[in-house]
């Protein structure tokens, strides 16, 4: 395939997973096998208009304006996270859904807590809260080596998902999506070089969480941050196109949004900003929001 120009996947990535995310909205919660089909335009989950994306894009274009405004400072990260909680910032339909971790980690910062400390470290913080917004690692750090890109991820992770779960998969993500900006065209091959890479860079004590990552079998599109990124991975992989991606991830079921914007993210730097089917990104609400950050992101290269 030819791949799209580095500019053309740099907005995909964006656009790619706001659209999956506000795809995924109104099937939230759904039952595995309930979807009947995948439409743009279904009334369903939490009465939004169409094209609202949710906590999940909110929280990534928060991470991502903080990355081209003050470099990696986790303090940062955190304040505009609240700055979302509280008064609405990086979305134009306001709050309406928000995990019970991420919750918990932006009141503590609210009330004064450092960012690196803020998130839950206990094996109940696995959800997939941090996974769903940690792209803009790869995308401003796409140039960084490794070692700079996982520790990053998994510093950023911990704003709000401290357990080594949570960050190495946030790792894993970054790592994948910088390799298909690079422009690796096999996936699969993307894949397993973000594995080796990850593998050879982890602190000991991370090796059994590791291992539970990697020999995970179950994609049931769930919040549980691993099934998360293994059901994205699988809709992403077997698709043809950014929109088969969408409706793969979508069809799973139960974390609708959250699957199809990790997805939908690997598919838009994949295939480009061109492949998010035009009636989808042009009925995107909050497009002024979107075309600020990109425009500061595009300016980077």
């Amino acid at each position: 395939m030819t791949m799209p120009s580095l500019q053309d996947r740099l907005a995909g990535a964006v656009w790619g997973h706001l659209v999956g995310d506000a795809m995924g909205v109104p099937y939230e919660f759904s039952r595995p096998g309930s979807i009947a089909e995948v439409e743009w335009g279904h009334a369903g989950t939490h009465h939004q208009p169409v094209g609202t994306w949710s906590d999940d894009g909110a929280l990534m274009l928060a991470l991502l304006d903080s990355l081209l405004t003050s470099g990696f400072d986790v303090d940062d990260q955190g304040r505009r996270a609240v700055s979302w909680m509280r008064d609405g910032a990086y979305t134009p339909g306001g709050l309406f859904d928000m995990g019970v971790a991420t919750r918990g980690a932006l009141v503590r910062i609210d009330g004064g807590a450092a960012a690196a400390t803020a998130g839950g470290s206990d094996e109940n913080s696995n959800g997939n809260g941090s996974l769903m917004r940690i792209l803009p690692i790869a995308l401003v750090g796409r140039d960084q080596d490794d070692a700079i890109l996982v520790t990053q991820a998994a510093a950023a992770s911990a704003v709000t998902h401290a357990h080594p779960r949570s960050r190495l998969t946030c790792a894993l993500y970054t790592l994948l999506a910088r390799n298909l900006l690079h422009g690796e065209v096999d996936r699969p091959a993307a894949l397993d070089a973000a594995q080796a890479s990850l593998r050879a860079l982890l602190p000991d004590e991370w090796k059994g969480d590791f291992e539970i990552l990697m020999g995970y079998q179950q994609r049931t599109g769930a919040g549980y941050v691993v099934d998360c990124f293994w059901s994205a991975w699988d809709a992403f992989s077997g698709a043809s196109s950014y929109a088969a991606t969408i409706e793969r991830a979508i069809r799973y079921g139960k974390d609708t949004d959250t699957t199809a914007c990790v997805a939908g993210g690997l598919a838009g730097i994949y295939w480009g900003v061109d492949a998010v089917p035009a009636e989808w990104r042009g009925a995107m609400r909050g497009s002024d929001i979107v075309s600020l950050l990109l425009e500061k992101l595009l300016a980077t290269v």
